[in-house]
């Protein structure tokens, strides 16, 4: 869903003849309308304001070009929701106000006493702005839920024919479980060990640190691979110096080289099949959606005309 979801997006902002679209003036506040709908500068701000904490701590780029594609996307992202939301209320599936509630008092839960507005503060987002953020999210998923979703049911024949194209996949390598524990001095490394060696679920004393780690039998780094093969499940190598620190590795569990049935990995196979099936259907229905939508974008989130004369030889 999500992949397919990111398609459009790209294809809705960045299509500069998008069927339905208009560069005609549109009142004072609003970025676009979709069928009539219109779309605010403040919600858009908001869905900005988002994907800029989200990208917090990476290099940005902040070119207009720049700006005006990431406006751009945070758009195409409210139209699609627009058309979801249309599309639920056609067919009376509009997200009852009473869910939205519960929806909005199980997510303040999370937060204690007076923190969720604070958040909201930080964000700078108003609450109304929240809810219809919320309620765009919560469409988006009655709609793969109770409409994408519906009857959807794989065939055994494309259940088997998945497991023959990918079989590869539920190949799986010999496995070790470890538990690594280190620490500046030997005799506190030790007592460690003897700790565990008792009892598997022992506390183990300040200043050392216990690391589990999953890693396939032929990516052992050298300097272990002698001392875990002598080891069997829940035996500790001794205790050697490493670098600055003392270090001793216990191996918890063996899993050898194996292979999925297709029994086995029925349910996995069945899950991905069914979300090839929703990517379908949700591409399928967004086209027919934007090409039958009135989209009215302002001009200036669109993309600039090219020079005169560009690409021309």
């Amino acid at each position: 869903m999500s992949r397919v979801l990111l398609l459009c997006l790209i294809w809705l902002c960045l299509a500069p003849s998008l069927t339905g679209c208009s560069r005609e003036t549109l009142p004072a506040g609003t970025v676009a309308t979709v069928n009539g709908q219109p779309i605010s500068l403040r919600l858009l701000n908001a869905v900005q304001d988002l994907s800029y904490f989200q990208r917090a701590g990476t290099s940005l780029e902040l070119s207009v070009d720049a700006l005006r594609k990431q406006y751009g996307m945070a758009l195409a992202s409210l139209i699609v929701h627009c058309l979801v939301t249309q599309e639920l209320r056609k067919i009376g599936l509009e997200a009852p106000p009473e869910q939205m509630r519960t929806e909005e008092e199980r997510i303040r839960a999370d937060y204690p006493a007076g923190e969720f507005e604070q958040a909201l503060l930080e964000t700078q987002m108003d609450i109304q702005t929240w809810r219809e953020l919320l309620h765009n999210q919560f469409s988006l998923k009655l709609f793969v839920d109770e409409v994408l979703s519906r009857d959807i049911h794989p065939s055994l024949e494309e259940i088997a024919a998945y497991y023959s194209r990918h079989e590869e996949e539920f190949s799986y390598p010999a496995t070790l479980y470890l538990r690594i524990i280190s620490g500046e001095g030997q005799a506190l490394v030790e007592s460690a060990r003897t700790a565990l060696l008792e009892d598997a679920a022992a506390f183990l004393p300040p200043g050392v640190l216990e690391q589990k780690t999953a890693m396939p039998k032929a990516s052992v780094p050298e300097e272990w691979r002698k001392d875990i093969e002598a080891l069997k499940p829940g035996q500790i190598s001794q205790v050697k110096q490493r670098q600055l620190q003392h270090q001793a590795v216990q191996l918890l569990e063996e899993m050898p080289a194996h292979r999925m049935s297709a029994v086995e990995a029925y349910p996995l196979i069945e899950q991905a099949l069914i979300e090839e099936k929703i990517d379908e259907k949700y591409r399928e229905w967004m086209e027919q959606a934007v090409q039958k939508a009135d989209i009215r974008v302002s001009v200036y989130l669109r993309e600039p005309p090219a020079p005169n004369g560009a690409g021309e030889k």
